[in-house]
């Protein structure tokens, strides 16, 4: 069966918790008296949705899990899984219904046998089925591979991992008879805050890859709204709510539920940084939650000035998108419901230059800024168009003609043009998850990241550091590192500040809103690459600029030289990649935008987790979009994001 469930279609109920109740004797001097743990709860858990049960320590959520999954035993009421019920049944049809279950807890270490090795850890429940041991050991190698588990770590023991590691081989042991339902019992509470994010990661691939059912449980509600679709809030042994985690989490109803969200969302009064933050994960989920609209309370910033007059944006509200259905890959999504997957912050459509859709989520409003992450390259693209139009700038020439200190580095012999199309030839790994890559030291260099002795390296000493990796101008390399290049050169050649410069030639001169901000290094040096923030607003009006031609009202901001080169894309000379290509056919890269090379034309801005600019002339469509994704790039988010954005602009015609 299915129903509705806060406007979207629920699959049929795989667990059904009906009136359960937990009841233990306690012993109080020299009597035993009754503790009620679980008092009459019912709850529903729905094929493929990932319910969050939250609550304070000894709220009974973990007791309600352990009855449900028919690990202890229920004082009265009853719980089935897939239609069966555990209790009472044989031994032989209740380890049928318990292989399509999944079981990861709370300490890693300790859920694993100290004497066993990894490798017999997953084998064990693979071998409790008697399935031949070719089987068992190809499932393991399997299994290890999908939790970024390596080969050589088989035959250690639990003494011998990380909690992390540990964690993986908990979970790959949960996933060894491939369940349907997984109970995830405080999954990450005894993992570091970099590392709980990575889990959280891995159980949401695992999660789609897999289609797999979570009842999770925790204490804490900032990872169950990282995870969940629906959420239980318990106090005392009750459920005092319940619904959709992104309806509980923006307008809780119980007084409990609010002092939950003040506690662990660090929103205490007085409180500059949530609880636990950690410089080193803020920009992974559910951290960025928080800190994507919070830059400035942990990083240092400067301003960029807003227009002296702001241009009033016309509003053509359309209540047509709240029905439209995204058809991908043959599944049809819902407009709030791929909102709400694609962890939607702030989105901004114009049509015409007229706002034809506004919508805010996860406590974001208009007036609030957000970080563009790599959008902020389009606007440094934009910025170049105009200074090579003043001839300030000549693209055909060499970094070390301007910045000589670069002349033994990557860049010594690139062209300007060859970093704004991204056809240097550097030694940079562009991996997000890697500590170790240039990426990761590039964010160091900017304070994004510490470093591992505590001093600031600076943007500038970390990019004459960079070597190159081959004859420039021949292939498409995707680095940000480039971008700052370009952001130093042109504080260099004007001699005027980065932020003062996007100002001065652009954001004051669109109508904006209000100013915006770029973090700055320990140094000073502006993150050109990605450390723009503004109101998503502001962003569209950005993309409205581009949209018509390079002009605000009468004035030329930009030269339509430029923008015409841009939407033409780059030469057909230069090689690609293949993500590229699989995405866009034939697309490419130019003057810090990516180009679809589709019968529509759009180009678009996009930074890691989510954040996008999309430019659509045939439709006459502009899409501001800040999200908060749990991860960095996913190929499935981003077609997804395709998806939804042409879907908006076809409504809008």
């Amino acid at each position: 069966k299915s129903c509705m469930l806060g406007g979207a279609t629920m699959s049929q109920v795989v667990m059904e918790i009906s009136k359960l109740s937990k009841v233990f004797q306690v012993s109080n001097g020299r009597r035993k008296v009754s503790f009620t743990a679980v008092n009459e709860i019912s709850l529903s858990l729905h094929e493929g949705e990932v319910l969050g049960v939250v609550g304070e320590s000894g709220s009974g959520k973990s007791t309600l899990a352990r009855c449900a999954f028919g690990i202890t035993s229920p004082t009265s009421g009853s719980a089935t899984i897939l239609g069966q019920q555990i209790e009472g049944r044989s031994r032989k049809s209740t380890r049928e219904i318990r292989s399509n279950l999944g079981f990861v807890f709370q300490d890693p270490a300790g859920s694993i046998n100290p004497r066993m090795s990894v490798r017999d850890a997953i084998a064990e429940p693979l071998l409790l089925q008697r399935q031949k041991r070719s089987d068992v050991e190809a499932r393991i190698d399997f299994l290890m591979d999908r939790v970024g588990l390596a080969k050589n770590q088989l035959y250690r023991k639990s003494h011998e991992l990380s909690g992390g590691q540990c964690q993986r081989v908990a979970i790959a042991r949960a996933l060894a008879t491939n369940p349907k339902i997984v109970l995830l019992d405080e999954p990450t509470s005894s993992l570091d805050l970099s590392v709980q994010a990575q889990i959280l990661n891995l159980l949401e691939e695992l999660r789609r890859d897999f289609k797999l059912t979570y009842f999770m449980i925790s204490h804490n509600l900032d990872v169950v709204s990282h995870l969940s679709d629906r959420v239980a809030v318990m106090q005392e042994g009750k459920i005092v709510e319940v619904g959709m985690t992104r309806a509980v989490i923006d307008t809780p109803k119980h007084p409990f539920t609010r002092e939950l969200i003040r506690v662990y969302s660090g929103s205490s009064a007085g409180a500059t940084l949530p609880l636990n933050f950690e410089l080193d994960a803020w920009q992974d989920g559910p951290a960025n939650k928080w800190a994507f609209q919070h830059i400035e309370d942990f990083l240092p910033t400067k301003e960029i000035v807003a227009a002296a007059t702001p241009a009033p944006l016309a509003r053509k509200i359309s209540t047509n998108l709240n029905s439209l259905e995204i058809g991908i890959d043959g599944k049809n999504f819902s407009f709030p419901q791929i909102l709400e997957d694609l962890h939607t912050d702030g989105l901004v459509v114009l049509k015409d230059g007229e706002v034809f859709y506004e919508g805010y989520f996860n406590a974001m409003m208009e007036t609030t800024p957000h970080l563009l992450q790599s959008v902020s390259k389009s606007i440094l693209g934009a910025l170049y168009g105009k200074l090579i139009g003043d001839k300030i700038v000549d693209p055909t020439r060499k970094f070390s003609a301007y910045l000589p200190e670069l002349s033994d580095s990557a860049y010594g012999q690139a062209t300007i043009a060859q970093a704004l199309d991204m056809t240097v030839s550097v030694r940079f790994s562009e991996d997000y998850s890697d500590p170790n890559s240039e990426m990761a030291r590039l964010d160091q260099a900017a304070g994004w990241r510490n470093t591992s002795n505590g001093k600031p390296v600076g943007l500038r000493k970390f990019l004459k550091s960079l070597s190159a990796d081959g004859e420039h101008g021949k292939a498409f390399q995707y680095c940000s590192a480039n971008s700052d290049v370009l952001t130093w050169l042109l504080s260099e050649v004007t001699g005027v500040a980065y932020p003062e410069l996007v100002s001065r030639e652009l954001w004051s001169r669109i109508g904006t809103e209000q100013s915006a901000t770029i973090s700055v290094d320990a140094e000073n040096s502006s993150v050109g690459s990605g450390g723009i923030s503004c109101t998503t607003r502001d962003l569209a009006r950005f993309g409205q600029l581009i949209l018509n031609q390079g002009s605000f009202g009468s004035t030329q901001v930009i030269p339509e030289q430029w923008i015409n080169e841009t939407f033409t894309g780059a030469s057909n000379d230069v090689h690609s990649v293949a993500y590229l290509q699989d995405l866009h056919p034939g697309g490419s890269y130019k003057n810090q935008w990516w180009i679809t090379n589709s019968p529509a034309h759009e180009i678009y801005g996009v930074g890691i987790y989510g954040q996008y600019i999309w430019v659509d002339p045939s439709t006459q469509t502009v899409i501001a979009k800040f999200s908060s994704l749990p991860i960095p790039v996913d190929p499935m988010h981003s077609k997804m994001h395709m998806a939804l954005f042409r879907a908006i602009g076809m409504s809008a015609k």
